[in-house]
């Protein structure tokens, strides 16, 4: 997986909404705390092909892990984190430090994740296992630079300078400060809702993106849409997806529509996803989800595609 072929699983959280594992960080002194997760997840993964011909694939694998390091400071809190896919080995993900500058502002140094994407980067935050485009994305993951935040009152919004907006990887940036890349954000956010507006310009791909989300809880049940567009070096894409979390008590079931076009994945390419992905709690620290999508495509080479599977995430 590779940014902007990685869906960025950005770390939007819904709040209490969900019935998701708790994250409550390890206390190891007043200045040291530790969080991490593991998943393992089974899954069958198949397509059929527009000239004929299909493939299976079938997996059964641990396929992803964290552990995270968080330092508080007076003013300025530091995070470092080790991360692995099933397919890396494990790399230093997180790696910055953030200095409060009053109770609303603050600045940012270091190797962080991107703002944009309603979907969350670490898979515990996730509210299914497969992510909504089915084709390359636009999403950006990590990156290094600095960044301004500022929240108050509902409003919040934040501009970063970044040595690239995409990287080589997912966990990093290309380290080249030749043709920098920015992003920026406003969001707005009540009791119940919230709305979001992020822009990123990439100067080394001449990538322009924007991306756009809203959720809201309407009596226990979560709906969610986002749409994103980008222009990269003057081929065009666009994703959208709506998603609704009924409140079913111990158990969650995501219902999702997502459809888009992409031409950098091929010209006309374009792909509609329906997926269902019920889960459930088990404890505070392990959760069960399981999933099942179908993807119909044009102008890829293939005509469809499903993917079935079921996941345990355990976090500390």
């Amino acid at each position: 997986m590779t940014t902007p072929s990685m869906k960025k699983l950005g770390a939007m959280a819904i709040g209490a909404s969900l019935a998701l594992t708790s994250s409550a960080d390890i206390e190891i002194n007043d200045n040291l705390s530790l969080y991490g997760y593991v998943t393992a997840t089974a899954s069958n993964f198949s397509e059929d092909y527009t000239g004929g011909g299909d493939s299976d694939t079938g997996l059964l694998e641990v396929d992803s892990m964290k552990i995270q390091l968080t330092g508080t400071y007076d003013k300025t809190v530091g995070v470092v984190s080790l991360h692995a896919f099933s397919d890396y080995e494990p790399v230093f993900l997180d790696m910055y430090a953030t200095y409060s500058i009053d109770e609303a502002s603050s600045l940012t140094f270091g190797k962080f994740l991107s703002y944009h994407g309603y979907e969350a980067f670490d898979w515990p935050n996730m509210l299914q296992i497969s992510y909504s485009n089915d084709l390359a994305g636009f999403i950006p993951a990590y990156h290094s630079g600095i960044r301004y935040d500022y929240s108050a009152d509902g409003f919040s919004a934040g501009v970063a300078v970044l040595d690239s907006v995409y990287g080589p990887t997912y966990y990093e940036g290309d380290h080249d400060l030749g043709d920098v890349g920015f992003e920026a954000f406003i969001k707005y956010s009540t009791d119940t809702s919230n709305f979001y507006l992020g822009i990123a310009n990439d100067g080394d791909s001449d990538t322009t993106m924007f991306d756009f989300w809203a959720d809201t809880t309407i009596g226990g049940t979560l709906v969610a849409a986002e749409f994103m567009t980008a222009d990269a070096n003057g081929a065009d894409a666009y994703f959208w997806s709506l998603l609704a979390m009924p409140d079913f008590g111990a158990f969650t079931t995501t219902f999702r529509l997502s459809g888009g076009e992409d031409d950098t994945a091929g010209p006309g390419a374009e792909f509609m996803k329906y997926t269902i992905s019920p889960g459930m709690a088990i404890t505070d620290n392990l959760f069960f989800l399981a999933e099942y999508s179908y993807t119909e495509f044009d102008n890829t080479g293939v005509d469809s595609a499903s993917y079935l599977a079921a996941q345990i995430v355990f976090t500390f």
